[in-house]
């Protein structure tokens, strides 16, 4: 899956999301509540080096979530939809993440993505594909690469288990970028 900002769709702040390639995992982690109450409302959300914050409507639905992610600053702005779930593994919280909608592709697979409360806001992380791609290649993940430098794309064909076994080491946990920009701040909005 290769996601990329829509210029015109949402705010810079979707840059930490989908400017660059991220991740495709055919399944989704589980354990925990798949509707995580502490996400569940209106955010607004960007990283430390954005102007402009996006909204994000975080529903509980059956079997999980669905987010709609929009630009906060433009009334009737376009919208993109996910739909997923919530997992809770040794203590740390992560939401599994499709696309829907019209011009997604049928088995289009999950991004996952690490969070965390902070005071009353929650960070979110997202996995560096270089460092999947890394696991991949060493047979710690099973799965397959393709393209280079920008246009790297790794899909993991891992089940949710051996995914969570991956992530619970600290290779796994340093395959979440971390550096200026990278670290989602969502605060909840009215």
């Amino acid at each position: 899956m290769k996601i990329r900002l829509v210029p015109g769709v949402v705010a810079a702040g979707l840059a930490v999301l989908l400017s660059a390639c991220v991740p495709e995992f055919a399944n989704p982690l589980s354990g925990g509540a798949p509707a995580d109450p502490a996400i569940i409302g209106s955010w607004s959300a960007k990283s430390e080096t954005d102007d402009e914050a996006m909204r994000l409507d975080i529903t509980a639905v059956e079997g999980g979530i669905q987010m709609i992610m929009r630009d906060s600053s433009e009334e009737g702005a376009e919208e993109i939809t996910f739909k997923g779930t919530t997992a809770e593994i040794d203590g740390v919280r992560y939401a599994n993440l499709t696309p829907v909608g019209e011009e997604v592709a049928a088995g289009t697979g999950y991004m996952i993505f690490r969070y965390a409360p902070k005071g009353e806001a929650i960070e979110v992380w997202t996995l560096d594909v270089k460092a999947i791609a890394a696991a991949i290649d060493t047979g710690k993940l099973a799965g397959t690469n393709s393209g280079t430098g920008i246009d790297l794309q790794s899909k993991v064909s891992a089940d949710g288990a051996a995914v969570a076994a991956f992530l619970a080491t600290p290779e796994g946990q340093a395959a979440f970028r971390s550096g200026p920009g990278d670290v989602l701040t969502m605060t909840r909005v009215p």
